[in-house]
């Protein structure tokens, strides 16, 4: 039990700072320039954790992204249902506002997925990633992306 509410605090902290991200005036980012799905082409790697479908997950995501926001993923999950390698998975942003928040799908087998919320740094280099979906129950995922 222990665990979950660990698990569900760090998820609110990202929510925040996600939330906190998403809302930055265009101020903020004067000098940064607007970010495009061009600047997110290329190979990313992703941590996830927390409640899925099946239990408490650790995740090792590998995306190869191409310049119209969208890619391949392998999925490596650790787990109370074992450890699984799924790959030929889809990421896809969603949507993107110019300051870099959005949301993006990520497939994870058949019938499995999560839509999350993002935003990019303004380096474009490193992503946060957190499923507040409320049409996905039970699944409470957080982490972060960095691009390479």
């Amino acid at each position: 039990m222990n665990m979950i509410r660990q698990s569900f605090r760090h998820a609110v902290a990202i929510a925040g700072i996600v939330c906190f991200a998403s809302t930055l005036p265009a101020s903020s980012m004067a000098g940064v320039g607007q970010i495009t799905f061009a600047d997110l082409q290329g190979p990313w790697i992703a941590t996830l954790n927390g409640l899925t479908g099946c239990g408490h997950s650790a995740m090792h995501v590998a995306i190869s992204m191409n310049n119209a926001g969208s890619g391949t993923a392998t999925l490596t999950t650790h787990g109370q249902c074992g450890t699984s390698v799924v790959s030929g998975q889809t990421f896809k942003i969603l949507s993107m506002n110019t300051n870099g928040a959005g949301t993006a799908g990520l497939t994870c087998g058949v019938g499995c997925g999560w839509t999350l919320r993002f935003q990019v740094a303004p380096d474009r280099q490193i992503m946060n990633l957190i499923d507040v979906d409320p049409n996905n129950p039970g699944n409470f995922i957080a982490g972060v992306a960095v691009h390479y």
